[in-house]
């Protein structure tokens, strides 16, 4: 049997994983550590992973004059300027793939893997361009990408896979809320889970990307530098030249520093001719770091990633309490730092903290399983759209699968406008902020509006608008609405849409056997600036029309009149204008 493989294409590291035969997990990796996503072209030469990384002069993302490293970060520009090569991201990333697929092959001497199909993670907040362009990358490096996975729900289950009793475990955590929390070396993504009859939900995503182990490995470079001028006794204006080279010699000793204390209370660096002179003392780094004083210099960006727990879980969309979630599920590189360990200790205690010991191979061993048991995706959350009198119409129910390569989802809608006197037709579409609370009453977010031309001249619900939404093999979301009379298109997509992982197949689809509802919705939830929708999916709903609106049609057609709400008759009266001086009711008149 031929197993598909996971893929995880990070920012700073990358890594390829299978299920065996046997049952068991292989990774494909460079010594023990995943490849680092770099990319070096020295003529016609190029040059991936650790020997591209370890030839780097600094750690930022993105084109560093011939080499291109955090390549994931470029996706959805046009170009990028590769030292006067001009090239686009798909071609960086296809290179970088291709190295990643070769040295598997040559890696497998089992042949127990199909290279050419994977389960590939994507960030939350990837958008519609970029998955497109990763898509087409993988592709050209000969990989088929079979589903996209959010790299938190990847690590979750590949947590889930590695205890002993997976549907023990899951069963255990139902209907409680988890925390995957992923700090790497170029992101901090924080995402809050739920366990809903036994399939992974997502639930509210947060990141933050200035805080990353990176930027850690650079401050602790600028502390050596600074104790070894201590140490030499340099006056503040000496500034010795730097050898080509050693700055990246210098930067990996930082990182490699960081790593060992985590498990050590000291560590010694030291690189030779690193400034140009002729004191070896002078022009040689040779300093002594200790846990305390690393603790010290990263103090300021570790405070500032552990806020961005609170700040996820007290968002008017979570108001969670720590202490009331199963698990944290701690991943990423930078979590096996003692400091950020009792930070988090400190928040989740010992038993709901789990820091993971293969951080940086999990998620791609999540996506190794999850193309091993060949799960699939469902939306986490109903794809809703806000008609006219603020009613919810769901167009795409939660718990519906989600497409794979080669499938799409399409969905049409009849509508009809119930007041076209601006010429404007509001499509707003929305989703609940929590799973499973989509009652009328819950709060919603906001995805973003539709504006379709109408004829004003048209009577309200008299012109029909032909709705259709589509979700393809990207899981990216379209929409488009055209007018029966105007006929001018709008379209719009969405990429955040929130996802959940069925692990249990046979779990009941309560959600999917519903048939599409019409809620009332009164608007709670955060404050949003979107204008009011004026359509309805029923050419005979005459209550949503205004009360002023339906009164002028009805005085032209005197024999068919339409019955009116007391709202409408309420509304009628508001705006009718004083008889005498044209004033409206809220302003003083004649007649006050």
């Amino acid at each position: 049997m031929v197993h598909r493989i996971g893929i995880d294409f990070g920012t700073t590291n990358s890594l390829i994983s299978v299920v065996t035969r046997e049952g068991l997990i292989k990774s494909f990796d460079d010594t023990g550590r995943p490849h680092p996503s770099v990319v070096r072209y020295e003529g016609e030469h190029i040059i991936c992973g650790r020997r591209a990384r370890d030839k780097l002069e600094q750690l930022g993302i993105g084109v560093l004059g011939n080499t291109v490293r955090g390549p994931k970060k470029l996706l959805g520009q046009e170009h990028v300027n590769v030292e006067g090569r001009a090239m686009t991201p798909v071609d960086v990333i296809t290179d970088y793939i291709k190295h990643l697929v070769e040295h598997a092959h040559a890696s497998d001497e089992e042949q127990v893997a199909d290279l050419a199909r994977a389960v590939v993670t994507i960030p939350v907040a990837l958008d519609g361009r970029g998955r497109q362009d990763l898509r087409e990358a993988l592709l050209q490096a000969g990989v088929h990408v079979d589903a996209f996975v959010h790299e938190p729900l990847a690590a979750l289950y590949g947590y889930f896979k590695d205890l002993e009793k997976t549907q023990d475990a899951l069963s255990f955590h139902e209907g409680r809320l988890i925390l995957v929390f992923d700090w790497g070396g170029g992101t901090l993504d924080l995402t809050l889970c739920k366990v809903v009859n036994g399939s992974l939900v997502q639930v509210l995503n947060r990141g933050n990307n200035s805080v990353g182990g990176d930027y850690l490995d650079e401050a602790i470079l600028s502390y050596i530098i600074d104790q070894h001028a201590v140490k030499s006794g340099w006056a503040a204006e000496t500034n010795l030249p730097v050898n080509p080279g050693m700055r990246a010699r210098l930067l990996t000793q930082c990182e490699r520093a960081k790593i060992t204390l985590s498990t050590r209370e000291k560590t010694h660096i030291f690189v030779p001719d690193y400034f140009q002179g002729d004191n070896d003392e002078e022009t040689e780094i040779d300093v002594w770091l200790t846990r305390a004083e690393l603790e010290k210099v990263c103090g300021r960006l570790v405070n500032q990633g552990i806020n961005e727990i609170n700040a996820l879980l007290a968002s008017d969309q979570a108001d969670v309490d720590p202490q009331t979630l199963s698990l944290c599920l701690a991943t990423g590189g930078m979590v096996n730092m003692p400091l950020i360990n009792n930070k988090l200790t400190d928040i989740f205690g010992f038993s709901a903290l789990h820091i993971s010991k293969k951080g940086d191979r999990i998620i791609s061993e999540g996506a190794a399983w999850i193309a091993h048991d060949n799960l699939h995706l469902a939306l986490a959350k109903p794809f809703e759209l806000v008609e006219a009198r603020n009613s919810l119409l769901t167009i795409i129910p939660s718990g519906t699968r989600l497409p794979h390569r080669g499938e799409s989802i399409q969905k049409k809608q009849s509508m009809y406008c119930s007041d076209p006197r601006d010429g404007k037709a509001i499509f707003t579409f929305k989703r609940p902020q929590m799973v499973q609370k989509s009652a009328a009453a819950d709060p919603r977010t906001t995805y973003g509006s539709l504006v379709v031309d109408v004829n004003p001249a048209f009577p309200p619900l008299g012109e029909r608008i032909e709705l259709s939404v589509t979700v393809d093999e990207n899981l990216i979301l379209h929409t488009r609405a055209i007018a029966g009379d105007c006929k001018v298109p709008v379209e719009m997509q969405f990429y955040d849409l929130e996802f959940s992982l069925v692990v249990n197949q046979e779990a009941p689809q309560e959600e999917q056997k519903k048939k599409r509802l019409r809620l009332r919705f009164d608007g709670y939830g955060p404050k949003q600036l979107v204008a009011m929708a004026n359509v309805t999916n029923d050419g005979e709903r005459w209550e949503s029309v205004p009360g002023d609106l339906l009164k002028e049609y009805n005085d032209k057609n005197v024999y068919l009149p339409k019955p009116m709400t007391p709202q409408q008759g309420d509304e009628d009266v508001r705006y009718q204008p004083c008889s005498i001086c044209r004033a409206h009711w809220s302003e003083k008149c004649c007649q006050a």
